[in-house]
């Protein structure tokens, strides 16, 4: 037993998790709500009063300066001068997990955000992952063994079947895909989970993942406010993209890179009337066609 841990803390789940989550817990509360009482502690943890005061009284002092006790109202309020200390204090983070926990991808009762304002996404249609699928693909990727899966392509009438060697997975912003190498085509492609139709796990490959050029090369895709808005709607898009001299560079992988395009709606040149629809534009379009070859024609996937 270690960090004064009480024997006698209630069973389950979450009394079996470690002083350090529990100390970030209290870390997490007071910088993103303010204050923090025992009861938070014994409800969220399952753990005794006792133990919550242990904790508390260790979070104080790791981190002296971070807290002090109001009598009146008997809770601990975070002070001026409070730096995280065991959490991470970046919006990206708790923006993530408030996202997680209204799509329903996060349960309540294990994220550390206490209250949360009433918040809302913009959903759209999507398909999900079956758990099968993505388990048989983990499982390939991690064993490097091939995959033999029939496959629906926009360009074929027909499901066609193939054996692919996966090694990573890919988000475009709307559907995942397995990144491979296929066997039929020769060469490395992505692959629609939503369009496997069957799939089984194969024999071993002995592809190698760090032939994939185009997963592991980086591309700079420099974005800047549209030139045809006006200087104050250019300054307000700067403010919007967090844009330092005019401009944002974006980095992404050569195989993610024309999906980054089309979410940001930069595969075609931008056109003067659109202004007010296509606020931002592509800098350096010439010189990632090269390695994006479909900014030149236009096309799709």
């Amino acid at each position: 037993m270690k960090n004064n841990e009480i024997a006698t803390s209630p069973p389950g789940k979450r009394g079996r998790w470690g002083q350090e989550r529990r100390l970030e817990f209290i870390d997490s509360r007071l910088y993103w709500e303010g204050r923090l009482n025992r009861g938070a502690l014994t409800d969220f943890f399952g753990i005794s009063v006792q133990q919550a005061s242990l904790d508390l009284a260790e979070y104080m002092r790791v981190a002296p300066n971070n807290t002090i006790y109001d009598l009146s109202q008997k809770t601990y309020l975070a002070t001026e001068q409070f730096q995280p200390v065991f959490t991470d204090p970046s919006s990206a983070r708790y923006l993530a997990e408030l996202y997680a926990l209204t799509t329903g991808v996060l349960a309540a009762d294990i994220s550390f955000l206490g209250w949360t304002p009433s918040a809302d996404i913009v959903r759209h249609p999507t398909r999900l992952v079956p758990h099968t699928v993505l388990r048989q693909t983990l499982a390939a990727i991690r064993e490097r063994r091939s995959l033999k899966i029939t496959y629906q392509a926009m360009g074929r009438a027909e499901p066609t079947d193939r054996v692919i060697s996966p090694h990573a997975l890919g988000y475009d912003g709307y559907r995942w895909h397995v990144r491979g190498y296929c066997h039929l085509r020769r060469g490395y492609r992505d692959f629609v989970f939503a369009r496997i139709l069957a799939l089984s796990v194969g024999e071993l490959s002995d592809v190698d993942a760090h032939a994939d050029v185009e997963w592991h090369r980086i591309l700079d895709v420099v974005i800047a406010p549209n030139p045809a808005l006006t200087a104050a709607q250019q300054r307000v898009i700067e403010l919007d993209y967090e844009m330092t001299e005019g401009q944002l560079i974006v980095k992404t992988r050569q195989a993610l890179g024309f999906y980054l395009l089309k979410r940001l709606g930069l595969t075609q040149p931008p056109a003067p009337a659109r202004a007010h629809e296509q606020q931002i534009v592509l800098v350096n379009r010439d010189a990632l066609i090269p390695y994006l070859p479909q900014l030149a024609s236009g096309s799709g996937e």
